[in-house]
């Protein structure tokens, strides 16, 4: 089985990321006066913690979600798998995207700005795993809760390892997930593609965790 690399960062580079993603949504609102607007950075770590990543860190080409919440509430998501543009350029886009283009939810109004938390979730590369049938990727799962994509010709579904939290068990996790990407819940095939990967998430709300 699969040893899957893990992403590190320091709590300043993290603190930065997410101060990023929060100035791209108040730039968002280009209409309001700027002595109007709430603060571009978030206000539940010390803001002496914020000081810019090293250009190797911000220029990382990495899989990343953005992730908002409001009020407690998911409030959008959106993200890439794979890394195809460095995180300077993707969680700018990421976060803009999560707020007005996530067709889940309402775009996100500016008067909602100080209710919202950010958290962004930073992808490892992607692993295959060779499996034979579904029994044996359950018997993966229930060892190491990571996360998974499943594709197949033109079906493909991504859940993040936080997903696994509103599951009881591997089954129900990769049912859920199959029923996502367009498949039955109890379809499988040996042509399904499995990979695996970790993430480092944190978040506004909570400070910044692993």
């Amino acid at each position: 089985m699969p040893a899957l690399s893990s992403v590190n960062l320091t709590e300043s580079e993290k603190c930065r990321l997410l101060a990023l993603a929060r100035s791209s949504l108040v730039d968002s609102f280009d209409s309001v006066p700027a002595v109007n607007r709430p603060p571009t950075s978030y206000h539940q770590l010390p803001t002496s913690h914020c000081k810019l990543p090293d250009e190797a860190v911000i220029e990382l080409k990495l899989g990343c979600f953005v992730t908002l919440t409001l009020d407690g509430e998911l409030k959008g998501c959106m993200g890439c798998i794979e890394g195809e543009q460095p995180l300077s350029k993707s969680i700018p886009d990421l976060a803009t995207s999560s707020a007005f283009d996530d067709r889940r939810f309402s775009p996100l109004l500016e008067s909602q700005l100080g209710r919202v938390s950010i958290e962004i979730s930073l992808l490892s590369p992607l692993t295959p795993l060779n499996v034979s049938s579904q029994a044996q990727l359950e018997e993966y799962l229930a060892r190491d809760h990571c996360g998974l994509v499943l594709k197949e010709e033109g079906l493909r579904a991504v859940f993040l390892p936080q997903v696994w939290e509103h599951f009881s068990g591997p089954k129900a996790f990769i049912d859920a997930l199959k029923v996502k990407g367009g498949w039955p819940g109890n379809y499988w095939s040996d042509k399904i593609e499995v990979k695996l990967f970790k993430v480092i998430h944190f978040s506004e709300k909570s400070g910044l965790e692993t």
